[in-house]
């Protein structure tokens, strides 16, 4: 997290921090030391300052000052500490590449044949599926932090088709701190999104597709003395255009109208909602196939101001086997990546695939692990 980044999010925080200031007790006096610890601790993604109440004293309510509650504001918007620009804001682990196929083309996900959650990105990219389908992944990351999926789609003859999928992901042994600095417990962060899309297939060139999605976000200590839950609904809308044999192109509109809303009357004496938004995004991609290699591109525009480049090279010269290389760049930094899948089926079952990812992260990050297993029939 570098000092673009501390700008931003304290450009967020502190308008809203400021006004929680005037409404709690206290004095500034006393709130400068746990800011500031606050504030340079949140480089560190394990250290994440909270106030725990003594519950042989005065409750939870009595306990919390005015610095305390800024700490909590700072973790609630400024957890998801992870590439770009982009991730101060909420919402990371719909844009996070969360699949092994995706690990290997860059987070490319306007098409079917390059991310198993494209459902999720761009739901037109079902209008051309035949079969049923599902798929279960999960990622292995470092920070003691995690992301599952499951999804499956079904056709509705004669042009339709039907997904749904969950994508669970967060990060556990967050270590809590009192207001002196005494380990507390460990804390737990987990984002939840449930989603149903839709694509109809309207030619033989043209798919349209739309995504809605239920979100849901906690932030909860393992000792079960601290929990804050937000909720909200968002939309996506994709589009899927054949104009030539072997081209495609892939439209969408990513996290429409997506938000938590979050309500802290619950903590706090004098708590309030607050609606913390996802950022938008317009995705256009173009898919070429060449036989047994394709060419992906993809260009992710988020209308706060930040932009992600994706390019990937696919292979498919072997019946069972599919090798894909690929890279991202964003925030001026290039994340490249490999994925493989492999088809296989038992006697006279279903086909079956398995896949493998692994994905360079930022510095000091580590490799990202993927594994995958699906089944079509």
């Amino acid at each position: 997290m570098d000092e673009s980044d501390g700008d931003k999010l304290r450009s967020i925080i502190l308008p809203v921090a400021l006004k929680m200031i005037r409404l709690c007790e206290g004095t500034l006096r006393q709130a400068q030391e746990p800011v500031t610890e606050a504030i340079s601790d949140l480089r560190s993604p394990r250290f994440f300052p909270i106030a725990r109440e003594d519950k042989q004293d005065r409750g939870l309510r009595s306990r919390i000052n005015s610095g305390q509650i800024i700490i909590l504001l700072l973790l609630l918007f400024s957890q998801n500490v992870l590439a770009s620009n982009i991730a101060g804001f909420s919402g990371t682990s719909t844009r996070f590449t969360s699949d092994p196929l995706a690990a290997g083309t860059g987070g490319i996900t306007l098409f079917h044949n390059s991310s198993t959650n494209s459902y999720s990105q761009n739901p037109a990219s079902l209008g051309f599926l035949e079969q049923r389908r599902f798929d279960a992944g999960l990622v292995q990351l470092s920070l003691d932090r995690f992301i599952y999926t499951v999804n499956g789609s079904v056709p509705m003859p004669p042009t339709a088709h039907l997904g749904v999928g969950v994508i669970a992901a967060g990060t556990r042994k967050i270590e809590g701190r009192d207001s002196r600095g005494y380990y507390a417990g460990d804390l737990s962060d987990t984002e939840m999104t449930y989603l149903v899309s839709f694509s109809n297939r309207f030619s033989d060139k043209l798919a349209i597709g739309l995504t809605l999605k239920l979100l849901s976000k906690k932030l909860a200590s393992e000792e079960e003395w601290f929990e804050l839950k937000g909720s909200g609904f968002g939309a996506g809308l994709g589009i899927l255009f054949k104009p030539l044999d072997g081209s495609t192109l892939g439209l969408a509109i990513k996290d429409w109208n997506s938000s938590y809303k979050w309500k802290t009357q619950d903590i706090f004496d004098q708590g309030s909602s607050y609606l913390d938004e996802f950022p938008m995004s317009l995705a256009w991609g173009w898919l070429q196939e060449f036989q047994a290699i394709s060419l992906a591109l993809e260009h992710d525009h988020y209308f706060v101001g930040e932009d992600i480049f994706r390019a990937a090279l696919m292979w498919n010269g072997i019946r069972s086997l599919q090798l894909n290389a690929g890279m991202s760049y964003e925030d001026n930094i290039i994340i490249p990546g490999m994925s493989a899948r492999y088809k296989l089926s038992l006697k006279k079952g279903p086909m079956m695939h398995i896949d493998l990812g692994f994905q360079s992260g930022v510095t000091g990050e580590g490799l990202r692990n993927y594994l995958g297993w699906g089944v079509n029939f």
